[in-house]
């Protein structure tokens, strides 16, 4: 069924016609947002004003593409009889343009508003005192406005109008429109039994994830993650269910990222996975090292290991410290993978690691020994957390990108033995 907002085909209609939807549908949203957004004073009662979108205060609606080549504002909140209005000019897949910004004011002198505000939306951070430093005028980005709306989503409105912007996102991320910034924020992991996984909001919050941790301090500087360094150039996984992504360590940006280690996030069904990734092909020397090391001492770093994310588990009890690996093989490039062996276990198994589980060296055993003497199989391992969604509630929160970095920096011991 078409959503109620859809009834523009260009995306920044699409967004202001959602949101001056729900500010005339719900008017004390409407003052929440002249007062919270526009930081102004209701020049009258909230159910005198007028919200249109595409049109001309008081001029019969035109096409989409009249007003387009018109240049009429995307939105307008106004009061004819107290000469006031807020033009609203929103921007998705282009950049925002201070000329524009000042033929909608004059468009609105011209008009009769000798009281006009014009707020701008969009979906990146704009150098602000280049477009102009005016009380008239306020920059703001469509994630802004997002968290605005998740604040009241006890109002009906304002939750549809947040979940519309959460569905178009992932619409144009599907599409790769999207080139620059976002349209909302990260607030969490929200897959349960009663909101099931899909792949396209994982691939949504995947990217929203990245940004959260690519701009963190401690990621940078102890594990020297290059927060400028791309991920995955297509994110693909819809028959898979299941989406992932990659952080490089600095350095290895011009290299390929299946000769080197990496962090990884996949996001699945039933559980997200927080992993330093060792690939099939990655480079000899972190191979000989690997090697070189030998079982025991090797058992012995991942007791390490264990050791630093004890803080993360007793946090979140129902996360898993966990040894990943997989043998596969691709019938051709296209094709889903066969998985040939797979073997997954919780660290604590290993001898060493105090508590429970109880001990078992065969799991540890089987799993290095296949690296060390894999005899040309394609396999690699993964060393990390597994966070089950059911169990840890941590996920749902905007903080989660916390647990994540926990699970990294308690794998530094290892990180430093493959970098």
């Amino acid at each position: 069924m078409r959503n109620v907002f859809d009834q523009y085909s260009q995306p920044e209609n699409r967004l202001t016609h959602a949101l001056m939807t729900a500010l005339h549908e719900d008017r004390g949203l409407l003052v929440l947002f002249l007062r919270e957004i526009a930081g102004g004073k209701l020049p009258a009662a909230s159910n005198s004003l007028s919200v249109s979108v595409q049109q001309l205060p008081e001029a019969p609606p035109v096409s989409e593409e009249e007003a387009e080549r018109r240049g009429i504002p995307d939105g307008w909140i106004y009061s004819v009889e107290a000469e006031w209005c807020v033009v609203i000019e929103s921007k998705v897949l282009i950049r925002l343009n201070a000329d524009q910004i000042e033929r909608h004011r004059r468009m609105a002198q011209r008009l009769g508003f000798t009281k006009a505000f014009v707020i701008a939306i969009t979906t990146e951070e704009v150098a602000r005192q280049r477009v102009i430093g005016d009380r008239r005028l306020k920059v703001l980005e469509w994630r802004e406005i997002y968290v605005w709306l998740r604040r009241h989503d006890d109002r009906e409105w304002a939750r549809r109008t947040a979940e519309y912007l959460e569905v178009s996102e992932a619409r144009m991320i599907m599409d790769q429109q999207f080139v620059r910034g976002t349209l909302t924020r990260f607030s969490g992991v929200p897959f349960s039994d009663d909101h099931p996984y899909t792949y396209l909001e994982a691939k949504r919050i995947l990217r929203l994830l990245f940004d959260e941790l690519r701009a963190r301090k401690d990621l940078r500087e102890h594990l020297k993650i290059d927060p400028r360094a791309p991920g995955r150039g297509s994110i693909t996984g819809s028959r898979d269910n299941f989406v992932w992504n990659f952080l490089s360590l600095r350095g290895d940006a011009e290299k390929n990222f299946t000769s080197r280690p990496h962090l990884s996030i996949g996001l699945g069904t039933q559980h997200m996975a927080a992993m330093v990734t060792i690939p099939d092909k990655v480079e000899g020397r972190v191979r000989r090292g690997l090697r070189e090391i030998g079982e025991e001492d090797f058992a012995a770093l991942l007791a390490r290991v264990v050791a630093n994310l004890r803080p993360l588990l007793r946090a979140e009890p129902g996360a898993v410290p966990t040894f990943h690996a997989l043998q596969r093989r691709w019938p051709h490039r296209r094709a889903r993978a066969n998985t040939d062996a797979e073997i997954r276990f919780d660290l604590r198994t290993i001898p060493g690691v105090t508590g429970k589980p109880k001990k078992q060296p065969l799991w540890l055993s089987a799993a290095y020994g296949a690296f060390v003497d894999k005899r040309g199989a394609n396999y690699e391992f993964q060393i990390g957390v597994d966070f089950d969604y059911a169990k840890c509630p941590g996920l749902r929160k905007p903080s989660a990108p916390d647990l994540i970095a926990q699970a990294w920096l308690g794998c530094k011991p290892f990180v430093d033995l493959v970098r």
